[in-house]
């Protein structure tokens, strides 16, 4: 028993944390949450992976209070399912989700198996819901939470402004934050701990524009309530980094910011350059970051690149100006691309470039442009060869919650969000699910979804891939030759030029085996691997016993 604030006994909460699959980058949200609960509210914290561990069986052995889950718009489905798994063996457990999903829809509180959802940066409201929880006290109140009694009685019918009061202002002094607990994760998911990588984020934020991305809704949602980009400073960075590495075997550091350096104002330049001596001197391993091809300089490789920077992502996404444009606003252009890959091939600096397929524009334009939208997607392929991109993923476009985009495809008649995202399969590199592709231009594009990688591997083969291979329309093909062709390729440019990492024959092979069964779920087409019959919702319920105590 531990004491609240108040002086009042309360109970020490059991929160057990389920994800689907965990692959090679540390899910940093539950390390974050799991630190949070330990070192602020004396809770216990467990975690359990589905494509790891018996679901029904941990959730027996742990007895916990809270379940606690992660929603995003193309596997709620699976979360909804772990919500009713939890409810069906324990009643009383109670059941909070977060994510990325519920920042744009709180209406999963609607459904019976879900108790409490969590809406935007929870850093703050997540110790108030456990203290709260754990003392036996209301949570109604508590920003950024919503339960099925404040939504029904407050939130529902309000409009979607109105109802982003009720989140808290951003987190502006990331330093405050505990150290990440790996360990939660790496217990239970022993390959993770061994894989020589570690991921980290220095940052949070990123005050872009890309319709794709749930960020600039993120940013209007947060507006007035901080500033859309902050991050830790240089010395935490660096003594975080120091404290996992003397803990777990680390031969690279990727840095998965959105954007890793931002001038938030010109009194911050000195950042980067603390940075790079601090990390020079303490870490001094190689490792990876991400930025944009129009603010990367030559004053920035030369800083970086003798402190151990070794590859870093830059994503192009289209290579057709309008599309890049005008349609996901990217606003660079082709000359911002490519100075930026020259720039890393002068320095010996990897290559890391997303792209996406499948981005439709209207049939006006295509006229207009003379072109069809396999032309649009074999000039995205090609500018990937013309900045001779190390390594490249090619994935086809997906609508989700609180994106530009899909007000773009929903305007055009293109996919129903009301409808269409249950549908969504939980990778977006499984089919297009938009409705104005013919059936030979979606298998072109899965065909280059594999095939684009390949290209970068032997850019000598360009002009074959793309004048017959991508053509094939036979599902076999596609699964057994051009993926595991792709997967060869992705094998080898990551381990071998983009995180270069020494695991050993035994652990490599194991490794491989691995990622291949993660990259068969991924690219199982045209289907949602986890769509069974949805829970049912109550209008007006309130599950007041699962909420009021533990």
């Amino acid at each position: 028993m531990l004491l609240s604030a108040d002086g009042k006994s309360h109970r020490s909460l059991r929160i057990h944390f389920i994800e689907m699959i965990v692959e090679f980058i540390d899910p940093m949200q539950i390390e974050l949450l799991s630190a949070l609960a330990r070192e602020r509210c004396g809770a216990s914290t467990f975690f359990s992976v589905e494509d790891e561990h018996d679901l029904a069986a941990d959730i027996r052995r742990i007895k916990p209070h809270i379940v606690a889950l992660s929603a995003k718009t193309g596997g709620y489905t699976t979360t909804l399912r772990y919500a009713r798994l939890a409810k069906r063996i324990d009643p009383s457990i109670i059941t909070v989700i977060g994510g990325p999903h519920i920042t744009f829809d709180q209406s999963l509180i609607e459904y019976d198996d879900v108790d409490v959802v969590i809406a935007g940066e929870a850093d703050d409201a997540w110790v108030d819901l456990l203290n709260n929880l754990s003392a036996g006290r209301s949570i109604d109140d508590i920003k950024n939470v919503f339960t099925k009694s404040n939504w029904h009685s407050r939130w529902k019918n309000v409009t979607a402004v109105e109802r982003y009061q009720h989140l808290s202002n951003r987190l502006e002094d990331l330093d405050k934050l505990p150290f990440l607990d790996r360990e939660i994760v790496y217990t239970r998911v022993p390959h993770l701990a061994k894989f020589p990588m570690r991921s980290y984020m220095s940052s949070r934020g990123c005050p872009y524009q890309c319709t794709y991305c749930f960020e600039p809704k993120y940013n209007q949602t947060y507006r007035g309530k901080g500033h859309p980009y902050q991050r830790y400073s240089p010395e935490r960075v660096v003594e975080e980094l120091k404290y996992m590495t003397e803990r777990y075997p680390t031969q690279f550091i990727k840095f998965y910011d959105d954007i890793f350096w931002i001038r938030k104002n010109l009194a911050e330049e000195p950042w980067l350059e603390q940075f790079a001596k601090l990390y020079e001197k303490e870490i001094k391993l190689p490792f990876f970051i991400l930025t944009r091809c129009n603010i990367l300089t030559e004053d920035h490789m030369k800083l970086l690149k003798p402190a151990g920077l070794h590859s870093m992502t830059m994503s192009i996404e289209a290579g057709n100006d309008y599309v890049r444009n005008e349609v996901i606003k990217r606003h660079m252009s082709r000359e911002d691309i490519l100075r930026a890959f020259d720039l890393c091939y002068k320095y010996d600096v990897k290559t890391f470039a997303n792209t996406i397929l499948a981005i439709p524009v209207q049939p006006n334009v295509l006229k207009e442009m003379g072109k069809t939208n396999t032309d649009l997607d074999v000039e995205s392929l090609d500018i990937n060869v013309k900045a001779r991109v190390t390594f490249g993923e090619f994935t086809i476009i997906h609508p989700y919650a609180g994106c530009e985009f899909s007000e773009y495809v929903e305007k055009n008649g293109w996919f129903s969000q009301k409808e269409d995202f249950k549908k969504l399969h939980h990778s977006y590199q499984s089919w297009s699910p938009l409705n104005c592709f013919t059936p030979k231009e979606k298998a072109i594009q899965v065909n280059i979804s594999s095939l684009g990688t390949v290209c970068l591997a032997i850019p000598w083969a360009r002009n074959f891939i793309v004048k017959y291979l991508i053509q094939v329309e036979s599902r076999w093909i596609q699964e057994w030759i051009y993926h595991p062709l792709y997967f060869i390729a992705k094998g080898y440019l990551m381990i071998f030029k983009i995180y270069p990492v020494n695991m050993g024959f035994k652990n490599f092979m194991t490794m491989a085996f691995r990622a291949w069964r993660n990259e068969i779920k991924k690219r199982s087409p045209g289907k949602n691997l986890y769509d069974e019959d949805m829970p049912s919702k109550t209008e007006g319920s309130t599950s007041a016993k699962a909420v009021g105590a533990c």
